[in-house]
């Protein structure tokens, strides 16, 4: 699988571009922004863990990104999020090519022993368009962009700011693709580390240089990368190791997520404190019945990233 890394600088710049004008929800010049997410119902049976005091102030807190760190129209990542083909961009049948080819991938994957595996999505378009590596990840863009627009979720820049400025070490636990660090640093017009890159936006206007999220590289672990897929537990347990080095236990380690299996229970597993995030209620996956989610609940609730921040920061 290719890394933004990898990508020639011209083709970045070129995606960045898209995802501005296409990918990023923004408020319209002269208006009030609307940052209004309706928070999810939380079930019956995780109410009394609604805003519940964690175990141990955390040293490090690590985040999911769609639906969490993210607003997303589709409330997920990836080609099988959209079954519909939007605008007539894509050729009539896109979603079941993609879904056919998704489903060879993982299935010869999960022969090799990878339980849940992902996908190259830049690989996926060029198979399904029979187009080149390159133009394969101009077609992902294009179709995540057209399927799946995102913003930043409100509160969640001044949850991180909290964090860095009380020495929390930062990270992303993420089921991504090659485009999704060029969304996050789009969404909040910020870097997800400390250095310098190409800015889209600075493309239409000139602005200060950017602020950074304060990510920590070593402490981000993203699936496109791994090639391991949540509900896997395997990056969590590499993040537990990561941290490890640095003297901090799981125990002490708070991961965010808004899906209770592939975030909570999962990372329940590898012994981290967890919030199940149920601030859009597009995206908050309770999943309550699940037999993993009843054995590693989350450790509390929270329907704001305001609530995150006077659970974590204290």
């Amino acid at each position: 699988m290719a890394l933004v890394s990898e990508f020639p600088e011209a083709l970045l710049e070129e995606l960045r571009r898209v995802i501005v004008e296409r990918g990023i929800e923004h408020p319209v010049e002269g208006e009030e922004p609307d940052i209004f997410v309706p928070p999810a119902r939380v079930p019956a049976e995780l109410a009394p863990l609604v805003g519940r005091s964690l175990s141990a102030p955390p040293l490090a807190v690590a985040v999911d990104v769609y639906g969490t760190l993210l607003a997303s129209a589709a409330g997920d990542i990836g080609p099988g999020a959209a079954v519909d083909n939007y605008l007539g961009v894509f050729p009539h049948d896109m979603a079941e090519r993609l879904r056919s080819l998704v489903d060879e991938d993982h299935a010869a994957k999960r022969a090799q022993g990878i339980p849940w595996p992902e996908i190259d999505s830049a690989a996926l378009f060029s198979s399904a368009l029979g187009l080149d590596y390159e133009d394969g990840a101009r077609a992902a863009v294009a179709w995540e962009c057209t399927t799946n627009k995102c913003s930043a979720m409100p509160g969640a820049m001044d949850f991180l700011a909290a964090c860095e400025g009380r020495g929390i070490f930062l990270g992303i636990v993420s089921n991504a693709q090659f485009y999704t660090p060029l969304f996050i640093e789009e969404a909040f017009e910020s870097y997800l580390f400390g250095e310098r890159r190409f800015s889209a936006r600075e493309l239409f206007d000139t602005t200060p240089e950017r602020p950074c999220l304060g990510f920590d590289p070593v402490l981000t672990l993203w699936s496109y990368k791994t090639g391991r897929a949540k509900p896997d537990r395997w990056m969590y347990d590499e993040l537990v190791r990561r941290l490890a080095a640095r003297g901090i236990p799981a125990n002490r380690i708070l991961y965010v997520g808004n899906d209770a299996l592939n975030d909570c229970a999962a990372a329940g597993e590898a012994g981290l404190m967890t919030a199940l995030f149920c601030g859009d209620e597009r995206s908050c996956k309770p999943r309550a019945g699940e037999p993993r989610v009843k054995a590693n609940p989350p450790s509390t609730l929270a329907s704001s990233w305001d609530d995150l921040r006077r659970l974590a920061c204290i």
